[in-house]
């Protein structure tokens, strides 16, 4: 049997998901060497009464790696804070409109990030930023962390504010839970009640 082509939207949900996946990896695994690097460091503190050199900046650098790589994950599983007080009463397509309009503003907002934080990243990267402490850690590879992160988070702005204005479900949404008039009702499950004999209905 022939597969289905596939469509543009699913098109672009796959794609944007194999680009957040594997930074909401490496997100997480920026978190475990953080909470390790600030764990062996209390324990030198309190066993030595000194702490060890560089594991401060790596925690630091760790931080931010795990700020900025995770969002655009964070995205794609519609796992941000929302308020859907208001839109919640509105009809689904008016709803996803609004949402379509707000995900257009974000994608306007992250733009200006992009653009302040790579000229930044590039000032830090030609003179060479290093933290000024024990030890001599450079500072530039975190500032274009904070710009693939924002280069990952617009891409998923983007894809959502094509999804919204089309009346699509939003990256993650597709994964929740449906409208009680949308569940399927088991088989056989139909008429659970006891038949009750026609000897018994006479008494």
């Amino acid at each position: 049997m022939a597969a289905k082509p596939k469509t543009f939207d699913g098109v672009i949900r796959t794609s944007v998901e194999k680009m957040a996946v594997p930074l909401g990896a490496l997100s997480s695994l920026s978190t475990i060497v953080m909470m390790v690097a600030i764990s062996v460091d209390v324990i030198a503190r309190n066993t030595t009464g000194e702490p060890i050199p560089g594991l401060l900046e790596l925690s630091e650098m760790a931080l931010v790696a795990t700020v900025f790589l995770g969002i655009s994950y964070a995205g794609t599983t519609n796992a941000h804070v929302s308020v859907d007080l208001l839109t919640s009463k509105l009809p689904v397509r008016t709803s996803r409109f609004l949402s379509g309009l707000m995900w257009l503003l974000g994608s306007g907002m992250v733009v200006w990030f992009i653009a302040a934080t790579f000229d930044r990243a590039m000032q830090s990267t030609e003179m060479s930023e290093v933290t000024l402490g024990l030890v001599v850690w450079p500072i530039w590879p975190a500032r274009w962390l904070i710009v693939i992160g924002f280069v990952a988070f617009l891409i998923v702005a983007l894809a959502n504010t094509y999804l919204s204005f089309r009346n699509e479900p939003l990256l993650g949404e597709e994964n929740s839970s449906q409208p009680a008039e949308y569940e399927l009702e088991s088989p056989g499950l139909e008429n659970t009640a006891p038949e009750v004999d026609e000897t018994e209905k006479k008494l």
